[in-house]
This record gives structure tokens, C-alpha cells and sequence, in this order.
């Protein structure tokens, strides 16, 4: 299987703390990949550096086997655990314009909300400013605008975060469909239920240094035996 996204012998340091040290991960197309570790171990400094809102000090990233540039943020849909959304902007118009942000046309744009929004059952909410919604009204919002563009690479920051088990349930259907469909996963939690329902690969990141990575399958395997000896 190729990969779609390597990062490679990332370094990231703010002042004299090392957020990252020479971490490497390879990101196989159309799966699912955890993206592990406590808070403050790196991950969202790597994800940052994906989405190039900020850069690495040294250390490469190729997408597609191409090294990443700055019209590549049409393939990426990113969904950050803080989420992002303006309260005061219409829940339709804030939509339009952030896909418009992504390249789309504003007919493409209306087509593919109409559709999103259909299949959440949540048409009427077109009209709400942001601040109407509930945390997790404004997190099916927040996830719709993430794939709208269906972007060969999502990235999702606990994207269950807030949820309530239902709508969890809801999301995690939705993202193995769009895996199936040929995007590919990103996702970064600390909550390894999550990782065994949905993950077929993982890197474990702590301290700024990768620890361990692979097929989660092997891993299992490797750590079952290393506990019978």
C-alpha cells in the first residue's frame, strides 16, 4: 500500500523547548491512522505542520509523494479540537465561505452542504447564527465543513469530543464511510477506545519523540507476546 502523507525527521522547537525531535510517521492511503500520545507530547504541533499553519525547523513533508505546498490545503480538511467556528455569522453563510476558502464554487459549495445537511437532518439550522446552537450542534456544523470538499486527507482532533454517545456513534460511521471511499485519516486522540474501534495504524508520540509505530494488528501482536514471556 503507498503512502499519502510522510512526514519525515520533523524538528520543532519553540525558544528552548523541543515540541518534536526528528519524528517520522507514513500515513498509508485510505486508512485510518492514530496519531497517540498525552497532551503536550507533540501532536498538535505535527498536525499544525501538516496543515501549514506553522513550519517545521527541519524535516520534510510530501503528500502524494510530492513535497507539501501551499495550494495542497484543497486536499486537507482539518478539524481542530478547539473548534473554530464564528458565533455571530450565519450558520449557511459561514459554510459558503469557508468552502469557498477551500476552492469550491459557491454552486458546488450549496450543492454538497444541501447534501450534508440533508443527511444530518439539519436543514433548518441554515439560518441560525453559531451562538444558537448547542456545543454539539455546532460540532456537526464544525465536521460538515471539515469534509465538504471531500479532501483526499482529513485530519480530525478528538472529533468525538463533546458529543454525546449517539452523535458519537454518528461521526464514527461517517468517517469510516469516507474511509471507504477513498479518503484517508488522521486522528489524534488520547482515548484508546477510539483507536481500537477505528485504527488500522498508529504512532505513539510522548515527549516529543516518537516511541513506537505500525499496523495496530502487529503491534497487539508484538506486545501480547512481550507480556506472556
Amino acid at each position: 500500500m503507498s503512502n499519502l502523507l510522510v512526514a519525515e525527521n520533523i524538528v520543532k522547537k519553540y525558544g528552548d523547548y523541543t515540541a518534536l525531535n526528528n519524528v517520522t510517521i507514513k500515513v498509508p492511503e485510505a486508512s485510518i491512522f492514530g496519531l497517540l500520545g498525552p497532551n503536550g507530547a507533540g501532536k498538535t504541533s505535527l498536525i499544525r505542520i501538516i496543515n501549514q499553519i506553522i513550519m517545521p525547523d527541519s524535516g520534510s513533508i510530501l503528500l502524494d509523494g510530492k513535497p507539501l505546498a501551499p495550494n495542497d490545503i484543497s486536499h486537507i480538511g482539518y478539524l481542530p479540537e478547539e473548534r473554530g467556528l464564528y458565533k455571530s455569522m450565519k450558520v449557511g453563510e459561514q459554510a459558503l465561505y469557508l468552502a469557498q476558502l477551500k476552492g469550491m464554487t459557491r454552486y458546488d459549495a450549496k450543492r454538497r452542504l444541501a447534501y450534508w445537511f440533508d443527511k444530518f437532518d439539519i436543514r433548518d439550522w441554515w439560518g441560525k447564527k453559531v451562538q444558537e446552537l448547542s456545543k454539539g450542534m455546532a460540532q456537526k456544523v464544525q465536521f460538515i465543513v471539515t469534509v465538504m470538499h471531500q479532501p483526499k486527507l482529513l485530519i480530525f482532533d478528538e472529533p468525538f469530543s463533546g458529543f454525546d454517545p449517539i452523535n458519537a456513534d454518528l461521526i464514527k460511521d461517517e468517517i469510516l464511510k469516507l474511509r471507504d471511499d477513498g479518503a484517508t485519516v488522521i486522528f489524534s486522540t488520547h482515548r484508546m477506545e477510539s483507536v481500537e474501534e477505528m485504527c488500522e495504524y498508529i504512532a505513539l508520540i510522548d515527549k516529543s519523540n516518537k516511541i513506537l509505530d505500525g499496523k495496530l494488528s502487529d503491534i497487539k501482536e508484538i506486545l501480547s507476546q512481550t507480556l506472556l514471556k
